[in-house]
């Protein structure tokens, strides 16, 4: 009982007092919380540098310092990701996350998308608010596997890579760039 008490309290005083990123106006809504299994989690809206840090930091720098983007498809990607905004929900506690979210971040730099265009939003693992937000983002928004990786152009959804790609990351994101017939893993889970 104690412990859910402190837990809402500092959700409630996270929430309500927004960190701002130096880079962007962008308000962050996030906590690190232990799961049941005792292993830290974010959870919220976070900012990238959360990952760089902490014993996130020992999976998300190794496994963004040692991909290489295909460097063939980064230039179509430059233009192509301009003006479009991208929402990638992720578990910290999910090992497909900790897989493409470094990559996903490194082909997205490369291709030169400001930090302001990403949005990473941290679910949980926990029974009663398993793949939840603490702000539920992804409420309407179909997130029944992480990663998910949404692009968006004036608001409107263009297309998703769903847990892993189905060809590669580059490649799989400039299909739904060029609105090519791109179906993405578990495209038919409603």
């Amino acid at each position: 009982m104690k412990s859910s008490f402190l837990v809402i309290t500092v959700l409630c005083i996270v929430m309500t007092q927004p960190y701002v990123n130096a880079q962007t106006t962008t308000a962050f809504a996030n906590i690190e919380v232990k799961n049941s299994n005792g292993e830290p989690m974010l959870l919220g809206h976070c900012d990238v540098s959360f990952l760089q840090q902490g014993v996130y930091k020992n999976w998300y720098q190794p496994g963004y310092d040692h991909y290489i983007p295909d460097s063939s498809t980064i230039p179509f990607l430059t233009e192509l990701l301009k003006g479009k905004q991208i929402d990638i929900f992720l578990g910290t506690w999910c090992g497909d996350s900790r897989r493409e979210v470094p990559r996903m971040m490194k082909i997205l730099t490369q291709a030169g998308v400001h930090q302001q265009q990403i949005k990473l939003i941290f679910v949980s693992n926990e029974s009663n608010s398993y793949k939840q937000s603490p702000q539920h983002e992804e409420a309407g928004k179909n997130i029944k596997r992480v990663p998910t990786l949404i692009v968006y152009e004036n608001e409107k959804e263009m297309g998703r890579i769903i847990e892993y790609p189905v060809v590669s990351l580059e490649k799989d994101l400039l299909l739904i760039l060029r609105r090519e017939n791109y179906v993405p893993n578990y495209g038919s889970m409603k």
